[in-house]
């Protein structure tokens, strides 16, 4: 156990409560009580408060909360995780329906907002603010553990294929897609009102959710769990507004996954048996970089303990300055 153990929990629901009624007090517009944002501040703040000390979020928090002090302390290799994503899906996906209302419409429907003036009831609010919350205090929590889609996707990732080999995605073009598929469903929100990710239904794989099948969501589903197979996360790199929202707070999320250079041995064993893209961008010290979900593969893939989960700054890029001095 790492001595840091102890106050990481404290820690992190103090700047978890902090990032909820910063920005709830800030925005001082208000609603009316359960309906949308629109007057009177003390009962929006109220209900929102409510709203993040229901069931729901607070085994969400739990979850997420756990996930850093796991990466922080233990070894999480492949096997482990796969197990842990089993646990979030029955759990999320299962238990505690994720629904009410989904990660995806509740951003949808923010962005709808911003854009057409309209207002957003504080049910999709309270959504936002949690995932948003979760997402700066670390990188992707809530992605990596607390959605029960993602967590699916990783399941059914490790079913063996034929070539075993680890397909990764170039970030320049799943994210490259995922901008489109967003800037498409904005120009259909200003001309016809409608989104692209909800319209029928047709991107909104969290329906799922609602253990009601149409040949819509059947498609969907059975489609992403195919790509899964072969790459990671396919849906949430490709397609999810709500991973684009989270990959844009990664970049100021307090926890993530960082890199000791003075330790590395560059035998790229954390690049290889990863999972997702976003390793070798670390390794490099690239300061854009791709979606990370904070699954700790590679930090038990390092064998040299350079990579870690937690505060500070990685000395990758100092390193690389040294090296060119050189």
């Amino acid at each position: 156990m790492k001595r840091n153990t102890i106050y990481l929990p404290v820690l992190c629901i103090a700047l978890f409560m902090i990032l909820i009624c910063v920005p709830v007090i800030a925005e001082g517009g208000g609603g009316g009580h359960g309906g949308g944002m629109g007057g009177g501040r003390n009962t929006d703040l109220s209900y929102i408060l409510t709203g993040l000390l229901s069931l729901k979020f607070i085994i969400g928090g739990i979850a997420a909360l756990s996930g850093i002090i796991l990466l922080e302390t233990t070894k999480i290799d492949r096997n482990i995780r796969t197990l842990l994503m089993c646990a979030i899906f029955v759990l999320f996906g299962v238990l505690v329906i994720m629904h009410q209302p989904s990660p995806l419409r509740a951003v949808v429907d923010l962005i709808t907002a911003l854009v057409t003036g309209s207002a957003i009831t504080l049910k999709k609010m309270t959504t936002i603010i949690f995932i948003s919350g979760l997402s700066v205090i670390g990188a992707k929590l809530f992605c990596g553990w607390v959605c029960p889609f993602g967590a699916l996707q990783e399941i059914v990732k490790r079913i063996p294929v034929p070539s075993g080999k680890n397909n990764k995605l170039p970030f320049n073009i799943s994210n490259g897609i995922r901008i489109s598929i967003f800037v498409i469903s904005l120009v259909m929100i200003l001309t016809t009102g409608s989104d692209l990710y909800t319209y029928h239904n047709i991107l909104n794989p969290f329906e799922l959710f609602d253990w009601h099948f149409d040949l819509v969501l059947a498609v969907l589903v059975g489609t992403v769990l195919v790509a899964s197979v072969f790459v990671y996360r396919p849906f949430c790199y490709l397609v999810c507004p709500v991973g684009l929202l989270t990959w844009l707070l990664e970049h100021i999320s307090i926890f993530r996954v960082r890199l000791d250079r003075d330790k590395c041995n560059d035998c790229n064993n954390c690049i290889r048996i990863s999972p997702c893209s976003s390793v070798k961008a670390i390794v490099d010290g690239d300061e854009l970089r791709p979606d990370c979900f904070s699954c700790g593969v590679c930090i038990d893939a390092c064998p040299t303990d350079a990579l870690t989960f937690g505060i500070g700054k990685t000395s990758a890029n100092r390193s690389r300055d040294r090296k060119s001095d050189d």
